[in-house]
């Protein structure tokens, strides 16, 4: 059988993190630093611009959750895969096409907007609660549809132009 030395267990004094450099910077730098950050938000702004029909996809898909709970549990269910894998299209779609995806809840400035939507969905899908629960069609299904449709496309038009606000302004820092 071999010896095996364990290591002392002694605890040693030390100024942890010892290592660890200081970095300061003059007003200069940090101006310079500052001035850098402006830039590439004027640019993100300049390229966060999302199509309309973006925009009405994000509301149709929406309407399509509310429009579920008027139907059945197999057509509400297929009713949400459809709007999960839709929301995942608009992902990479952004992605594809501006190289990036902002989730509405990142602004600050812009999460009135996303509460407006948030808002309108669930007063929509409250109305269609009341009127005739899950699983049962009513007439009130299509028109709360309808106004979650135009509710959250509005929303994320409001959104888009106060993010873009946000990063013109210097605020988002």
């Amino acid at each position: 059988m071999e010896n095996y030395h364990l290591p002392s267990r002694k605890v040693r004094c030390s100024h942890f993190p010892a290592w660890k450099p200081e970095f300061g910077m003059d007003s200069t730098e940090a101006r310079s630093a500052l001035a850098s950050t402006n830039t590439s938000n004027r640019k993100l702004a300049e390229r966060a611009r999302w199509p309309l029909w973006r925009h009405a996809a994000f509301g149709l898909l929406e309407a399509l959750l509310l429009i579920a709970w008027g139907l059945p549990t197999a057509a509400m269910a297929a009713c949400i895969v459809v709007a999960l894998a839709g929301l995942g299209w608009i992902v990479t779609d952004d992605r594809n096409r501006n190289g990036f995806f902002v989730s509405g809840w990142s602004s600050k400035a812009a999460m009135p907007a996303t509460i407006s939507a948030c808002i309108v969905f669930v007063g929509a899908l409250a109305l269609v609660l009341v009127t005739g629960g899950p699983n049962q069609w009513t007439p009130i299904v299509p028109v709360a549809a309808l106004f979650t449709f135009v509710g959250c496309t509005l929303s994320s038009l409001w959104w888009e132009k106060r993010y873009r606000q946000e990063l013109l302004s210097g605020d988002s820092q």
